[in-house]
């Protein structure tokens, strides 16, 4: 038999016994052992015999409901009968006890799982597509080629430059023979018509 932990589960004890004097007073009990051979206490049996005729054989049936905790209470359960000068033990019968069964998970929680775990995989979806766009559109693109535009615009600035260097070239050399000594006599004479006469 198998069974949950804490769940109700019975087995009948069938006790047999000529209805004599010796016989008629009984007490009945069952016990386990577990799966260590370790033997349990015994518990007794709410069973009780029916008046009968004396010395004709009776037959009853008792039915044991086990206390069963959790799965240490796996094992060999039998049935002792005791008279005041005689005992009797039942074959037996196993139990086999699991701790406990599969629970469903509550539905708020279980909806909440899927609508997360769905979330995930759109977005995900979603960046490796764009991801895969950007990709294909960065190996299309043709490589950048210089303006010709751009080039005479940054080449202007240098020339200028150059010319503004070699005209201030010009003026220092001038400035430079102006200032040169004896290159102009210290008076210089007037020019005159020849007609023309000084007097002293």
């Amino acid at each position: 038999m198998v069974s949950l932990a804490n769940e109700a589960i019975s087995f009948g004890c069938k006790i047999s016994y000529p209805h004599t004097p010796e016989l008629k007073d009984f007490t009945a009990w069952y016990f386990h052992v577990d799966l260590q051979s370790q033997r349990s206490s015994e518990k007794q049996i709410n069973c009780s015999a029916h008046p009968v005729q004396e010395n004709q054989m009776h037959s009853l049936k008792c039915w044991v409901t086990p206390q069963l905790p959790n799965a240490s209470a796996t094992g060999t359960y039998y049935c002792s009968v005791h008279w005041p000068n005689l005992i009797r033990i039942s074959k037996g019968i196993f139990i086999l006890v699991r701790d406990t069964g599969y629970r469903e998970p509550p539905q708020g929680a279980q909806k909440l799982l899927l609508f997360c775990f769905t979330g995930l995989l759109t977005l995900l979806s979603i960046l490796v597509t764009a991801l895969l766009l950007w990709k294909k559109g960065q190996m299309r693109a043709p490589p950048k080629r210089l303006d010709p535009g751009t080039a005479h615009g940054q080449e202007q600035p240098v020339a200028e430059s150059i010319y503004t260097s070699l005209q201030g070239r010009d003026t220092e050399i001038y400035s430079s023979i102006q200032t040169v000594p004896g290159s102009l006599p210290p008076n210089p004479e007037p020019c005159l018509p020849e007609n023309a006469q000084i007097y002293e």
